[in-house]
C-alpha cells in the first residue's frame, strides 16, 4: 500500500487526506500548530468562507455533502450599506435557489479533521515541515524523519512545501504580492432572544472607497464581521490608535453597524491585525513525488469567496486524474499541474478585481446599473446567458474560462447601459443581439455548459 504523507492540516489537508484514506492510502498528516480542536477559539484571526459548486462538488464526491450542509448558513446576495444607512441588495443567482453558504472556517476545519481521523488517518500536531528529500522519500517534521511514497504540500501561503521545491527547482519562480489593506475580525452578536441582529440572508457590505466593513452569518444568530482598511495613510489601521479613535471611526464611517455590535471598539484591539496577499507558484509540481495544493500553490485574496473552492478543486482534478491515470503519478502531476494551475492564476487576478469593486464599486450607480441589467438579461436569456459570478460560483467551468467570459460580457454590459438610467429602460433585443454576436460564439468554442451545478449530483470528474 502506497505511503502518502501531508503537510498542513488546515482545510485542504484534512480534506485531502480524507479523501485519499477513502482511496485506501495509508495516510499521515502533519500540522506544525497545536491541535485546533482543544483550542477555544479562531483568535479572532477567521475570515468566514463561503462554500460553493466547486467545493460542493468535492465534497460529494468523498461522500460528506450531508455533514457540511449542516454546519452553513445559506446567503442569496449582497446587500449594501450606503453611509446614510440606506440598504440595497443585490441577489447573487437568477433566483433564491443559487445560494452560497456561509461557514466558520473553525468549524468547517474541525469537521474535516474529525472525518479524516475517523477514517483512519493518522494526524501528528505541532510537527513543523524542515526539510523535504522526494528524491529519497524522506521529509523531516519536527526532528524526525518520515518516509513517503507521494508528499503533498498544503502548509498554506507560507508554505515550506513550496520552499522546498524552489530549492530543487532552479526554473522555478514564485510571488507574494501582498495588498496594501489588511482586516480585523469583530463581532455581531445575536439579538437577546437569539435572533439574527440583520438579514440573516445575505453578505452584508458597509463600501467606503479605499476601506469598507463586511458581514457574514453563523449558526448562532451572529455575523462574523470583517473590516478591511489600509495600513497607512489617513482612514489607515495606523491612525485608530485608542478606543476613542476606533469609535469615531465608526461612527463617520459605520455608523448604522454601531446598534448592533456593543462591543467593536474591544474586539478591534483584542484581535491581530491580519495580512492579506496572492502568492503564485510556476511549478505545482516536482517529478511523480510532490504536489502543492491550496494556499501553498495559490493563495488569493478574500472578496471572491474562492480561496477555499480553489483548493477543494485542486482536490477533485487530482482524484479525476487519478480515475484517469490509475497510479501513473507523472502523468497525473502533470496534467493537475497544466490545466489547474491557469485556473488558480485565473481566480487569483478576479479575487484581486473584486477587492476593488466591494471597496466602492458597489456603491456607484453605473456599476449597480450594469449589474441590475445583467441580473434581467440573465433571467431572460437563461440558455444563451451566464454572469461571470454565476459561471464562477454555481458551474464547474474553470476559472480561467470564466475570466475570459467576463471580458465578452463587459463589453455588452456597457453598449446596454449607455444612454439609460434605470434598468427598465434596457433594450431587451438589443442585448439579445449582442448576445448572439458576442457571448454565445464563445460558449461554442470552449465547449462549456452554462447550466447551474446541483447540489449532490453525482460528481463529474474532468476527462
Amino acid at each position: 500500500m502506497e505511503k502518502i504523507v501531508i503537510s498542513g492540516a488546515g482545510l485542504v489537508g484534512a480534506f485531502w487526506a480524507l479523501a485519499l484514506k477513502k482511496k485506501g492510502f495509508e495516510v499521515e498528516l502533519y500540522e506544525k500548530r497545536s491541535d485546533m480542536r482543544e483550542e477555544s477559539a479562531d483568535g479572532g484571526r477567521s475570515i468566514n468562507l463561503i462554500a460553493t459548486s466547486r467545493a460542493l462538488n468535492a465534497f460529494t464526491a468523498v461522500g460528506i455533502l450531508e455533514d457540511i450542509k449542516k454546519i452553513v448558513v445559506p446567503v442569496t446576495g449582497r446587500m449594501m450599506h450606503s453611509l446614510e444607512g440606506e440598504l440595497t441588495y443585490q441577489p447573487y443567482g437568477r433566483d433564491e435557489s443559487e445560494c452560497n453558504y456561509s461557514v466558520s472556517r473553525s468549524l468547517l476545519n474541525i469537521t474535516l479533521l474529525n472525518k479524516a481521523e475517523e477514517a483512519g488517518v493518522k494526524i501528528f500536531f505541532s510537527h513543523d515541515l524542515e526539510s523535504l528529500d522526494p528524491d529519497n522519500g524522506v521529509a523531516k517534521f519536527a526532528g524526525r524523519e518520515v518516509s513517503f511514497d507521494r508528499f503533498f504540500g498544503a502548509d498554506g501561503a507560507g508554505s515550506i512545501t513550496r520552499k522546498e521545491l524552489l530549492r530543487l527547482m532552479p526554473e522555478a519562480k514564485e510571488s507574494v504580492d501582498f495588498i496594501s489593506s489588511d482586516y480585523k475580525e469583530l463581532l455581531m452578536p445575536a439579538t437577546k432572544e437569539g435572533d439574527y441582529p440583520i438579514e440573516k440572508k445575505a453578505l452584508h457590505i458597509w463600501p467606503r472607497g479605499n476601506h469598507f466593513l463586511m458581514a457574514l452569518p453563523n449558526l448562532d444568530g451572529s455575523f462574523t464581521m470583517t473590516m478591511y482598511l489600509p495600513k497607512t495613510g489617513e482612514d489607515s489601521f495606523e491612525t485608530l490608535k485608542t478606543k476613542e479613535d476606533v469609535t469615531a471611526f465608526f461612527e463617520k464611517y459605520y455608523k448604522s453597524s454601531i446598534p448592533h455590535m456593543p462591543d467593536f471598539a474591544d474586539d478591534y484591539f483584542e484581535n491581530p491585525q491580519g495580512i492579506l496577499g496572492t502568492v503564485r507558484m510556476s511549478h505545482w509540481a516536482y517529478k511523480d513525488k510532490v504536489a502543492l495544493m491550496g494556499d501553498a500553490a495559490h493563495a488569493v485574496v478574500p472578496f471572491f469567496g474562492q480561496g477555499m473552492n480553489c483548493g477543494m478543486e485542486d482536490c477533485f482534478y487530482l482524484l479525476s486524474y487519478m480515475e484517469k491515470y490509475g497510479n501513473d503519478w507523472a502523468k497525473i502531476f502533470s496534467e493537475y499541474d497544466r490545466n489547474q494551475r491557469p485556473n488558480g492564476n485565473a481566480i487569483a487576478d478576479m479575487a484581486l478585481e473584486n477587492f476593488i469593486e466591494m471597496q466602492s464599486k458597489v456603491a456607484d450607480k453605473k456599476f449597480l446599473l450594469k449589474k441590475a441589467i445583467e441580473h434581467k438579461i440573465e433571467n431572460e436569456f437563461p440558455t444563451k446567458y451566464r454572469a461571470r459570478y454565476g459561471m464562477v460560483t454555481y458551474t464547474l467551468i474553470p476559472y480561467a474560462t470564466a475570466k475570459k467570459a467576463g471580458l465578452i460580457q463587459q463589453e455588452i454590459l456597457e453598449e446596454l447601459a449607455q444612454g439609460i438610467e434605470v434598468v427598465e429602460q434596457v433594450d431587451l433585443k438589443k442585448a439579445e443581439t449582442l448576445i448572439d454576436e458576442k457571448f454565445v460564439p464563445f460558449v461554442n468554442e470552449t465547449g462549456i455548459t452554462l447550466d447551474r451545478y446541483q447540489e449532490g449530483e453525482t460528481p463529474k470528474y474532468v476527462s
